[in-house]
């Protein structure tokens, strides 16, 4: 039993050596790297000041950055060689020493070596002259102006005139008085912290239903409106008109009518 816990120690003692030895050159071939290629900005190359003066800063941290690094593990390598010293131990010794000169030689290639910043500087320098300080402010599209209730109800009054051109005469509300655009009730609901929101409620019937609906959806598509349908009703909308949304649907067979129903945008009084 005591062979084979001696047995296994040293196992144990040689992977950790093999460890301490792989771990350094990995860190140190990694720093090395990572110092070298920081200052290179190949074909990315900034197009201001402001991006060549960001490209040092980072290269420069990233030396420093590396440095640290190597010489914090150095420090921890020393303090291994001084306990196998101490305890005599010529394999701890001579993992510590190896790591030592690897992590010395990275140290002296990031610190001393060839110097990216400082030929990321040069290339910098002469490029500035030619870049502005910084990229100009991207241009931005101007808010349209908000829609008006003057310009909702405008839209009201001409899309009911086509409705009504559209339609197949006579047209009657359900109380047998003729449908005309300035006798149409326009409500208006609050929307938004100023808004009004108008709206149409029109039921009527013409001298032919449905030949007047496929007429008025037609006016509606000339108008620059989008079509839809669901549940037995036609939609007609818009994101840019100031009509937002209008419903019709012929419900001739249950009550002989045309239901419309029309929606503007949210719209406010015209600035005085």
């Amino acid at each position: 039993m005591s062979r084979i816990s001696t047995a296994a120690l040293r196992v144990i003692n040689a992977l950790a050596i093999l460890a301490l030895v792989a771990t350094t050159v990995v860190l140190c071939g990694a720093s090395v790297l990572f110092a070298m290629l920081s200052g290179d900005v190949g074909y990315n190359k900034p197009v201001t000041a402001a991006g060549w003066l960001e490209e040092i800063a980072e290269a420069a941290s990233a030396k420093s950055g590396a440095s640290a690094i190597l010489s914090i593990t150095l420090i921890v390598v020393c303090a291994i060689i001084a306990f196998a010293v101490w305890r005599r131990s010529v394999n701890w010794l001579a993992a510590g020493l190896v790591s030592g000169v690897l992590l010395s030689c990275s140290l002296v290639l990031v610190a001393w070596g060839d110097d990216n910043v400082e030929k990321l500087t040069e290339i910098a320098t002469s490029a500035i002259g030619n870049t502005p300080a910084i990229l100009p402010p991207a241009a931005t599209t101007p808010a349209p102006d908000p829609l008006t209730v003057t310009q909702a109800r405008d839209e009201i009054t001409r899309m009911l005139h086509a409705t009504i051109e559209a339609s197949t005469p006579p047209l009657r509300t359900p109380e047998e008085t003729p449908v005309t655009v300035h006798q149409t009730p326009v409500a208006a609901a609050p929307c938004g912290e100023v808004g009004a929101r108008l709206t149409v409620d029109l039921t009527f019937r013409t001298g032919d239903n449905a030949a007047s609906l496929v007429r008025i959806l037609a006016a509606w598509d000339s108008a620059g409106y989008m079509p839809d349908r669901a549940m037995q009703e036609d939609f007609r909308y818009s994101t840019e008109l100031p009509i937002e949304r209008m419903r019709i649907r012929d419900s001739t067979t249950i009550d002989g009518m045309l239901h419309l129903k029309l929606e503007t945008a949210c719209a406010v009084e015209a600035a005085g």
